[in-house]
């Protein structure tokens, strides 16, 4: 008889590497993992007294919106109009940012197509590009080898050659460097993409990292989809709340974006945990002042590594 395989895609898949670092850091002593990006905080009372309000709400039991709980979405959709700059978009609510490009890469990809990602790249952004037959289009992008932000000069010659890319992956800032890019950096990549009819993808899984008094800053148009996570600043990694930010049928190069979208969604979770979402709307009432306070005290432990990294 024969032996079924698993597929050749999920064969072509990378390991999760946090995976392999967990089974390092528990099998050595002294060992220390700076592997996963994991806050020492819990969420806002915001977010508790929320979830503890809504628990009595049968209506939660139900199916929810694909897009996202109405209540949330609006509270989104002033937060990226307001703190992020980003105009004429519409909301999706995924669980967690890892699926929010899992969809954008399903919906605005084939496996034959061509995507950048520049090295050091986060790995579960090539994990779903390898997971749904792109392993071998994969260009991977240079960065400056003392500054290690992305070349965009290299980029511009991607893009100009006879065979570009249909998607370039930037993520701001960067992890796992943490560079932070400009805002002259970002309005360069989006006008390279925009002349090449390539899609541009930012997550923004850390905007609220920034130090020494530089501002995360985004960028919109008919080509751009901005990825968003709750999971780092307001410490609900366990909760599985992300956002993607994508341009209107107004705005958007292919006006059908979020109808193609929302087949993914459906496929996939059909809504997000809406608990989660409760959660997530009481958060997003504490704000960015509360996480202003949270990210504050990183500083230190921030100058402390750099420090001793360095000497």
């Amino acid at each position: 008889m024969r032996v079924r395989q698993t597929s050749h895609r999920v064969k072509q898949t990378d390991a999760p590497i946090i995976v392999k670092t967990q089974k390092l850091t528990a099998s050595a002593k002294g060992v220390v993992s700076l592997a996963q990006g994991i806050v020492h905080w819990n969420p806002p009372q915001q977010a508790t007294d929320a979830v503890v309000e809504a628990a009595g709400d049968h209506t939660l039991n139900q199916y929810g919106s694909g897009a996202g709980l109405p209540d949330l979405v609006k509270a989104l959709e002033h937060k990226l109009a307001t703190e992020n700059g980003i105009t004429q978009f519409e909301v999706m609510v995924t669980a967690g940012a890892n699926q929010a490009f899992t969809n954008v890469v399903l919906t605005l990809l084939d496996s034959q197509d061509k995507v950048v990602l520049f090295k050091p790249y986060y790995f579960n952004h090539l994990m779903a590009v390898q997971m749904t037959g792109g392993a071998d289009n994969v260009v991977y992008g240079r960065c400056n080898p003392e500054s290690w932000h992305p070349d965009l000069n290299w980029l511009e010659g991607c893009l100009q050659s006879s065979n570009p890319p249909r998607m370039v992956v930037l993520v701001n800032p960067c992890n796992p460097t943490g560079v932070l890019m400009s805002k002259s950096e970002l309005q360069r990549a989006h006008k390279l993409c925009e002349q090449a009819g390539a899609w541009l993808i930012v997550d923004n899984t850390y905007e609220h990292f920034t130090y020494d008094g530089r501002q995360h800053t985004c960028v919109s148009g008919p080509h751009v989809v901005n990825i968003f996570s709750m999971s780092k600043a307001f410490g609900m990694m366990g909760w599985r709340l992300g956002y993607i930010a994508y341009p209107n049928a107004d705005l958007a190069a292919d006006s059908e974006v979020g109808f193609q979208m929302s087949k993914v969604q459906d496929t996939i979770p059909i809504c997000v945990t809406q608990m989660s979402q409760v959660a997530a709307v009481g958060a997003l009432d504490a704000g960015s002042p509360w996480i202003r306070e949270q990210v504050q005290g990183l500083s230190s432990n921030r100058s402390g590594w750099c420090c001793r990294c360095l000497t």
